[in-house]
């Protein structure tokens, strides 16, 4: 699925996904900035942009995983939904390649999850992700408050995934993930109501 995905999104990019393309976005969004300087930035997004057939692909190969796949699986295919979804936080049709700005981001921010939550997992052979000034160019770039909530997204995915999915997990993958029995609250709740009457054999 993420390998035909990624197909069809890098045959739509070939055709929009310009850096020229991308400037012309960045000069209607702000009239103020002469179009010289909107070059570099319109460069960096144009890579960014142009890597999320790749990224997807290789999140997808990372679901062969032993041990960590179903995680993987569980928190790709979350992210695929949203890129996937038209109704998104940017109009395609008025932003064109810009309007992917968010789904590429929400992306690498799954990367970066993964990665922090599973240090196992390794890149797949041939794929270098882009580096931490385009990925800071990009989440300074999206609207106040956007890049902080797709990155709890992914957090919260990968936490959701390790807790499903724990029985996979190598024991040193993730500590802070695993699920843990919450005792104390558990025994809050008893001296809450002890009124409660003991279950019937």
């Amino acid at each position: 699925m993420g390998q035909l995905i990624g197909d069809l999104l890098a045959d739509a990019l070939a055709e929009k996904a310009s850096a020229a393309e991308l400037a012309t976005v960045l000069a209607r969004q702000e009239p103020g900035i002469a179009r010289d300087e909107l070059v570099e930035l319109a460069n960096v997004l144009e890579r960014f942009v142009q890597d999320l057939p790749r990224a997807i692909e290789a999140l997808s190969s990372l679901t062969k995983t032993p041990g960590l796949g179903r995680s993987v699986g569980f928190a790709l295919g979350n992210v695929l939904l949203y890129v996937l979804d038209d109704d998104d936080l940017f109009d395609d049709t008025e932003m064109g390649a810009a309007g992917l700005l968010d789904d590429a981001y929400l992306v690498q921010a799954c990367f970066g999850a993964l990665r922090a939550a599973f240090p196992q997992l390794e890149l797949p052979q041939g794929y270098e992700p882009p580096d931490a000034r385009a990925i800071a160019a990009v989440r300074s770039l999206l609207p106040g408050g956007v890049g902080d909530a797709l990155d709890q997204t992914c957090e919260n995915l990968v936490r959701v995934a390790a807790a499903l999915f724990a029985g996979d997990a190598q024991p040193a993958a993730a500590p802070s993930l695993r699920p843990s029995l919450r005792v104390h609250e558990a025994l809050g709740a008893l001296a809450r109501d002890t009124h409660v009457a003991a279950p019937t054999p």
